[in-house]
């Protein structure tokens, strides 16, 4: 039974394993489309629509909401550069409605599209109610990078106003966010974006110049066309035409490229201006007929869109269930096939391990009952020793230190007695300050000869304190030569666990004093704070 749950086990992890490896694989897959689909926004905007499209398809065959929504506001995005509002805007407009509640970054994503949006249908309330959304979002998730996209789609929406002054103070506050973390793409957008208005010629210029360098590194056709665009509008303003017009024609070249319309009607509009300064009329006024033409077309396009969308939607629908089934039927064949392999590969397994296991057991099993016994055995013996030993040591240590406690006890009881003998001397000397002359002399001697029967005493005292603990002062002196004869006494006494009060009624001093004794004792036998010196003793 035990087997049989091995088995199944083995086979769920293998079978788990094999799924989160599928999944792991198509989440990088997205990833990918998402990453080069934000690449190609500015340089090329309908493959932009492709890979996000793609990333869309594969982000419902996982069921995968927060990818599918973010796939929808990169094509949003590209449908706006191409110049295909109303599909840009739907697109986005479907996003915000699905986008899950919990993924607040892609929420603020789809605002800041949102609020292109709203700004270049004019709307530009709600193009601001978007763009502070979002800036909330980033704010409170501490996101400086996207914080400096809400500043960039703010000031586009000021330049609608028109307030130019309000416009670039947040271009400028972009900028600056973006070079301090190096943002290279977002950093040609936000000079880009500050030349797009009358002001400071030559700054304006170099500033395009720039853009155009870093785009030119990073192949973006679109914003190139876009710096272009701009580049001719800034010399217009400072009336060099000449260098207007042959930057509104190497703009007109990157926009045919990737034929983004919404450049095109910009560069005519553009070029009518340069034509009409330079008083050339005719000129301006054919490329004011192309502008109308070109915008004509584009509100065409856009009113024709919506039957094209519902019929390539139902096209995607139906492709995409079509294609959702045939990678169901996929899956369940392979799975089904690496079921198959991983339960004959168990099986195989578990025979092999049954027959070494059952071989091998049964040759260890006698060597293990022998060598069970004998380790038995001599455990037994190895114990009873230990105990013996053990016992031994213990009753010699308790007897020697009953014995010292004994010795030392009976010498305080000694000493206090000698203070006793002292007071009784002291009382007769009192008591000769009131006899006589004749009489105090034969006093004083017979004080002298009571002194003289005590004396001896002392030194007997001394001698035997250091006596009692002989070989424990020897070993104390080999670890610490430098110690005192009273502070090998003293370490003696705390040997024997006697308190500070007793050692000073042994010693005949006070309990101060023996606590400084104490302290210069623990400072001469370098102990930590925390070590007990009495236990310190005790091992020695």
């Amino acid at each position: 039974m035990k087997n049989l749950y091995l088995i199944k086990y083995i086979l769920f992890l293998t079978i788990c394993t094999f799924l989160n490896a599928q999944e792991s694989n198509r989440l990088e897959q997205i990833e990918d489309l998402l990453l080069k689909g934000e690449e190609m926004l500015k340089a090329d905007p309908s493959k932009a629509i492709y890979y996000s499209n793609s990333a869309i398809v594969e982000a419902q065959k996982i069921k995968n909401q927060g990818y599918a929504t973010m796939a929808q506001a990169i094509l949003g995005e590209a449908y706006m550069n191409q110049g295909d509002f109303n599909m840009g805007f739907e697109v986005l407009t479907n996003a915000m409605e699905t986008c899950p509640p919990d993924c607040l970054q892609i929420q603020a994503h789809i605002y800041v599209h949102l609020a292109g949006a709203y700004q270049k249908l004019k709307d530009l309330d709600q193009a601001f109610t978007y763009v502070d959304k979002a800036a909330d979002i980033y704010e409170a998730l501490n996101d400086s990078l996207n914080m400096a996209r809400c500043y960039n789609s703010r000031g586009l929406v000021y330049i609608q106003v028109p307030d130019n002054v309000r416009a670039e103070e947040n271009f400028k506050e972009a900028l600056a966010i973006n070079r301090k973390m190096n943002n290279i793409t977002a950093i040609t957008a936000n000079l880009n974006n500050l030349c797009l208005y009358e002001g400071n010629t030559q700054e304006k210029i170099d500033m395009l110049f720039e853009a155009i360098a870093i785009n030119q590194s990073l192949g973006k056709i679109w914003s190139l066309g876009e710096n272009y665009n701009n580049l001719g509008t800034q010399y217009y303003y400072a009336h060099d035409y000449n260098k207007a017009l042959a930057a509104l024609d190497t703009a007109m070249d990157y926009s045919r490229q990737i034929n983004a319309k919404e450049l095109i009607s910009d560069n005519y509009r553009y070029k009518s201006w340069v034509y009409e300064a330079r008083k050339d009329y005719a000129n301006a006024f054919h490329y004011l007929q192309l502008l109308y033409e070109t915008e004509k077309e584009l509100l065409t396009m856009n009113e024709m869109r919506q039957i094209e969308l519902n019929i390539i939607q139902k096209r995607l629908r139906d492709k995409e269930q079509q294609m959702v089934m045939q990678e169901q039927a996929f899956q369940i064949k392979n799975l089904r096939l690496w079921i198959y392999i991983t339960i004959l590969i168990v099986v195989a397994l578990v025979l092999v391990l049954f027959y070494v296991a059952y071989h091998y057991r049964n040759r260890k099993k006698m060597q293990l009952l022998e060598a069970s016994g004998r380790l038995e055995s001599r455990e037994k013996e190895l114990v009873t020793l230990k105990l013996k030993q053990s016992e031994t040591e213990a009753q010699t240590a308790q007897q020697e230190l009953e014995h010292n406690r004994k010795e030392l006890t009976n010498l305080a009881f000694f000493i206090r007695s000698r203070n006793d003998l002292l007071t009784q001397i002291q009382e007769k000397i009192k008591a000769g300050y009131k006899l006589s002359a004749s009489q105090a002399e034969g006093h004083l001697r017979s004080i002298n000869a009571y002194i003289s029967q005590f004396s001896a005493q002392d030194t007997d005292a001394e001698l035997l304190i250091d006596e009692i603990n002989g070989q424990f002062i020897h070993r104390l002196s080999v670890l610490h030569p430098n110690l005192s004869k009273n502070e090998q006494r003293l370490a003696s006494l705390l040997r024997v666990g006697l308190s500070t009060k007793e050692i000073a009624s042994i010693i005949n001093s006070t309990p101060k004093t023996v606590n400084m004794a104490r302290y210069r004792l623990r400072k001469h036998l370098n102990l930590e704070t925390d070590d007990s010196l009495t236990e310190y003793m005790k091992q020695i």
